[in-house]
């Protein structure tokens, strides 16, 4: 069972189904701001599938598209926002710290 209260971490669609273990690090910088990415990430099934593969390229690109789906007008940053969330994705990859488990409805 799919939890619709959650988002996919990587392409924020709604309900997904993987929890990723990963230690909590410094996700962007920013002139007096930080974002901080604090313990497990949460993944849809195609974006699992695309990590299981590890497909990095394959991710970044579906995030962007399901970000400009929701965001049509961010396509004139496109090729910025791709170069951003391959960062932020090879970020999650340094610091993942375990297989993807199954997000259940007491898991959740």
């Amino acid at each position: 069972m799919i939890n619709e209260i959650l988002q996919c971490d990587f392409c924020s669609i709604p309900g997904p189904v993987w929890r990723y273990p990963a230690r909590s690090f410094i996700a962007y910088c920013a002139p007096n701001v930080a974002g901080e990415s604090v313990g497990d990430w949460a993944a849809c099934d195609p974006c699992h599938l695309l990590i299981e593969a590890d497909d990095r390229s394959g991710l970044a690109q579906r995030s962007l598209d399901e970000l400009i789906l929701k965001h049509p007008e961010a396509i004139a940053a496109a090729a910025v926002l791709y170069k951003d969330l391959a960062e932020l994705h090879q970020r999650f990859f340094a610091h993942r710290s375990g297989r993807a488990v199954p997000i259940t409805a007491t898991a959740a």
